[in-house]
């Protein structure tokens, strides 16, 4: 485990006004949604998490956080706007690593595709084990395609993602009530 107050002097302000055990509660919570992922997908054995590139991820996605509250004269930021800023991040530091030289180039996407599935749960809410059918699902899987698509290859910011986020939300508002 990184000590964060020694690890980054030149965040001790941040860390004075978000919080030690806040900070460390986020890094534990994200280390473990990715040892679940590397688990679920068999994935242990070529890859692991780069502690340091954790650490610097959360440090930076606080950081730009505590900016926008300060900016914003406000307290609190929405969900979208955390999820957008911890993808943009963790997607900028990349903390998974591969162990080894690896043949499967699609090994090379690992920190894309937990971001991926991590986005998936947030956007599916409650909603993540109830069967998409017909239509929903093409379009659904289509949509998981073009963002996954986007991860890998297209210039990533946290407003980019904030937007996608909101676009999806407001799809299923405006699907929802077309019962």
């Amino acid at each position: 485990m990184i000590n964060i107050e020694n690890t980054y002097v030149k965040y001790d302000e941040l860390v004075a006004v978000v919080g030690e055990e806040v900070i460390q509660k986020r890094i534990e919570q994200i280390s473990q949604e990715m040892l679940e992922f590397l688990k679920v997908y068999k994935l242990e054995e070529v890859a692991y998490i780069h502690e340091m590139a954790l650490t610097h991820a959360i440090m930076d996605y606080f950081s730009d956080i505590q900016r926008l509250k300060d900016y914003q004269k406000i307290e609190h930021v929405n969900e979208i706007k955390i999820k957008a800023y911890e993808t943009f991040w963790l997607l900028k530091r990349k903390p998974l690593q591969l162990k080894k030289q690896i043949e499967d180039d699609k090994l090379l996407y690992v920190n894309e595709k937990f971001l991926l599935t991590r986005l998936t749960s947030f956007m599916l809410g409650d909603k993540i084990n109830m069967p998409l059918i017909g239509n929903k699902q093409a379009a659904f899987k289509n949509y998981l395609d073009t963002l996954y698509y986007y991860l890998k290859f297209r210039k990533c910011d946290a407003q980019s993602m904030e937007l996608m986020l909101l676009a999806f939300k407001a799809g299923q508002i405006v699907f929802s009530s077309d019962k």
